[in-house]
C-alpha cells in the first residue's frame, strides 16, 4: 500500500512502471504535513493469486485522511477513485495476454450516462487522465512479460468503446465476451522495440 500526496504523483507512477513501489519518492517527516488527504494506493502485487498458469492481479485506490504517512479511512463507495482487476493469461501458449476483467473510475462513462456519481471526486479531465494511465500500467505489465495483446470486454452497444477505448487504442475482434453474451472482446496490441 501505498500514499500519493497529488493525483498528478499517482498517475505519474501509474504510467512510469508495470511496479509503482519502486518509482515512488520515499517518505520524509520533515516534509509531511501531520494532516493531510491523500491517495492510497493497493496493488496486491505482492499477494498475486497464481490458477492455472494464470496470474490475477487487483488494484484500488480510494482518498483518505492521513497522519504523516498513515491512512485513516478504509475504502468505501463515497471515497473510491478507481478499481482494476486484471490477469496475465499464460496458459495457452499461442495466446497470451492480459485481460483486463473490471475496471472503474469515479465519474466513468456509465457513471455520467446513468447521471449517478455517488461523489464525483474526480472531474472529467482527471477521469481521463486515469483512465489513460491505467491503461498504459497494463501497457507496461505486457511490456514486462512479453506478452503482445490486451483485452477488455465493451458492450455491444460500443457506447463506451467509442467514447473512450477507441482512443486508447483498443481495436474490436469478432469474439464475444465468455462472461455475457451482450459484451464482445476489445483487444489492444502491443509492438515491442
Amino acid at each position: 500500500m501505498h500514499l500519493f500526496n497529488t493525483l498528478t504523483s499517482m498517475v505519474a507512477a501509474l504510467s512510469l512502471s508495470a511496479d509503482i513501489y519502486t518509482d515512488i519518492p520515499k517518505f520524509n517527516i520533515l516534509r509531511e504535513p501531520i494532516l493531510s488527504n491523500k491517495f492510497v494506493v493497493n496493488h496486491n502485487y505482492f499477494n498475486t493469486n497464481y490458477r492455472n498458469l494464470v496470474e490475477y492481479h487487483n488494484i484500488i485506490c480510494w482518498k483518505s485522511n492521513c497522519i504523516f504517512h498513515n491512512h485513516i479511512e478504509k475504502n468505501n463507495e463515497y471515497n473510491i477513485i478507481y478499481l482494476m482487476d486484471f490477469n496475465i493469461n499464460k496458459n495457452n501458449y499461442n495466446d497470451h495476454h492480459i485481460k483486463i476483467n473490471y475496471l472503474y473510475i469515479n465519474n466513468d462513462f456509465y457513471e455520467k450516462k446513468s447521471n449517478n456519481a455517488n461523489i464525483k471526486l474526480l472531474n472529467d479531465n482527471e477521469t481521463e487522465t486515469v483512465l489513460k494511465s491505467l491503461i498504459k500500467f497494463v501497457e507496461n505489465w505486457a511490456i514486462k512479460e512479453k506478452i503482445n495483446k490486451i483485452i477488455i470486454d465493451v458492450h455491444s452497444n460500443l457506447e463506451r468503446y467509442n467514447c473512450e477505448f477507441k482512443k486508447l487504442g483498443f481495436i474490436l475482434t469478432n469474439k464475444v465476451s465468455l462472461s455475457c453474451p451482450f459484451w464482445i472482446e476489445a483487444a489492444k496490441y502491443i509492438d515491442f522495440i
